[in-house]
């Protein structure tokens, strides 16, 4: 009979009898030959990339021929997972204690990141080749777990199976190993292997390791796949303790100014901290202000980064205001207090130019001119897939509104540009709302004076589709004024923040908490991280239903930001059409 040892990447003839302190175990003849086992499926699913790593065991389920396949990758695939990288081999450990260099699964992981692949999600089946190197010592094993598990990374998320042993206290030694790891690491999600057998009916081959059959490996890696699934498809409720949100200033009002450009580091010098003095550009006593910030980054090899804005004078805040790749252009919206003097600091974590083109201004109620907030309903105003494309386009706004809150989405463009929206009784302004690329759908919202005809228009400076989303409505009759705050990181899938952990699944609907309970509506920035396909999510009061609307439009594997104003009651709610991780920063809310 042909036997392998699992510590060693090697075939081994003997006969020998299973001991408790020798990891040995036959491979099933259609397999004899096969040691290891890497490829990709390439095409990306929506709910995203994964990573598959095992030992020997996992070898069965890498296999599609022979009476193997599916494999466990194929049956992911088949439930909306993708692109998925699998590697198995005999003697693959999580790499402490690992002899060989080559069965070092931490080394690979950071070797295949170094290459540029990642994944939000990792399958994992090692075990009974560290346990034996580790000599059945739990404190050994947690380390060596502890070291893969912390290689991925925290905003990971990893399911990993328990495991069987000739010995059954052998095994336990490593699975108690796991439990503690997953005591202290909430991305790492155990699979009871051991626990399923039974009910599975599963038969497990004679060395109580493997299975005996292609037939049981396919119903092991269904399993697999299911409760993979279940449990890394959807974000997660987890204990949350949110910090306090801190006000700044008084109530205000919203007063327009003629949208303009205030900075552009093209025409100065680039930095990596941007200070501007907007005092000759808004009304005296104004707390915060309305802008469109843009970052225009260098191509590629240039790192990828984010633009935070803030008031001058406090501390940098955990959040951003725009997120881009090296070579993109990517503005955003961004409501954000002021500092003294009407200061507004912005910092630059990766190389890029910053412009800087102003809205509109909060000042304390009452204010000359000033407005307050009218929370409509969110509704879908225009689609040009639907009604045809013109430019300047001609949207119509509720009557009474002196200023409209939208979000306007730019697809199927013909070429890379931008569009910017204005008062059809104005001029066009020499600004921009969203920037965009062919084929690929951009978002981005505005605040934008409405002309007497309650008309706003939106010019493209290329040939696209444009839809426009109303969320609200600024008039002198509106029902809510603005209360500044310090921007404050509300939602963070990747970590836990905000109480949900994990990529929200396709249609998966969270509700986070995001302004005091006396409040009516709220603004902040919402990002959207790296989806498994393009797509796109909406927030909403979770009071009402799902609007006919979008809120922030993301490629695959990206991440984009858009600033939204909408009604909630303290309360926000985000429903997301592919998996993807999402980032929630308040900046601010509304009260009567």
């Amino acid at each position: 009979m042909r036997w392998i040892k699992l510590g060693v990447v090697a075939v081994t003839l003997a006969t020998a009898t299973m001991t408790s302190s020798l990891a040995v175990a036959p491979v099933a003849p259609a397999a004899a030959e096969t040691l290891f086992s890497q490829y990709i499926k390439p095409n990306p699913g929506p709910r995203g990339a994964v990573t598959v790593i095992g030992d020997s065991v996992m070898l069965g389920s890498a296999l599609e021929t022979d009476g193997y396949g599916p494999s466990v990758a194929q049956m992911l695939v088949d439930r909306g997972w993708g692109p998925v990288r699998m590697v198995a081999g005999v003697g693959l450990q999580a790499g402490l204690v690992a002899s060989n260099p080559g069965a070092d699964m931490t080394k690979w992981v950071l070797d295949k990141r170094a290459e540029g692949w990642d994944s939000p999600a990792y399958m994992i089946s090692l075990g009974p080749n560290d346990i034996g190197s580790c000599n059945f010592r739990q404190p050994c094993a947690e380390q060596d777990i502890l070291r893969l598990v912390d290689t991925i990374g925290s905003d990971r998320e990893i399911w990993w199976s328990m495991i069987t042993m000739p010995s059954q206290s052998d095994a336990d030694v490593w699975n108690r190993a796991l439990a503690a790891v997953a005591a202290i690491r909430p991305n790492l999600h155990l699979w009871d292997w051991p626990a399923a057998i039974a009910p599975s009916g599963i038969t497990l081959a004679a060395d109580h390791v493997h299975l005996p059959n292609g037939a049981e490996y396919r119903k092991k890696s269904a399993l697999m796949a299911i409760d993979f699934t279940n449990r890394l498809g959807v974000s997660d409720p987890v204990p949350f303790a949110p910090s306090p949100l801190v006000a700044r200033g008084a109530l205000t009002q919203y007063v327009p100014v003629a949208q303009h450009r205030v900075y552009d580091s093209r025409t100065t010098v680039r930095s990596t901290s941007v200070q501007i003095d907007l005092s000759h550009d808004v009304p005296v006593g104004t707390t915060a202000v309305s802008i469109n910030l843009t970052a225009i980054a260098p191509p590629p090899p240039s790192a990828a980064g984010y633009l935070t804005a803030y008031p001058c004078g406090g501390a940098v805040p955990p959040s951003s205001s725009v997120n881009f790749a090296a070579g993109q252009i990517r503005p955003n919206q961004v409501v954000v207090a002021l500092g003294a003097g009407a200061t507004l600091c912005i910092v630059v974590s990766a190389p890029a130019d910053v412009v800087v083109d102003l809205q509109g201004a909060f000042v304390p109620a009452p204010a000359a001119g000033g407005l307050q907030l009218d929370p409509l309903a969110a509704s879908r105003l225009v689609d040009t897939r639907r009604t045809g494309r013109a430019d300047p386009l001609v949207v119509t706004v509720p009557a009474g509104a002196d200023v409209a809150v939208l979000n306007l989405t730019a697809v199927d463009a013909a070429a890379p540009g931008y569009l910017v929206a204005y008062p059809c009784d104005g001029p066009v302004p020499d600004t921009s709302n969203v920037n965009f690329v062919s084929g690929d759908a951009a978002a981005g919202s505005a605040y934008v004076a409405v002309s007497a005809a309650d008309t706003v228009c939106v010019h493209t400076n290329v040939a696209a589709d444009v839809i426009v989303d109303l969320q609200g409505a600024f008039s002198a009759n509106g029902a809510l004024r603005f209360q500044p705050a310090e921007p404050q990181r509300m939602l963070d899938t990747r970590i836990g923040a905000g109480g949900w952990r994990g990529q929200i699944g396709v249609a998966q609907t969270v509700d986070i908490p995001v302004a005091p309970g006396n409040a009516l509506a709220v603004t902040g920035n919402l990002t959207m991280v790296q989806p498994g396909v393009d797509g796109y999510a909406t927030a909403f009061d979770c009071t009402r239903g799902v609007p006919n609307t979008s809120s922030v439009n993301s490629t695959h594997a990206n991440v984009a930001a858009n600033a939204i104003t909408t009604t909630a009651n303290g309360t926000l709610c985000i429903r997301s059409s592919v998996a993807a991780h999402f980032v929630f920063d308040t900046t601010g809310w509304w009260v009567p």
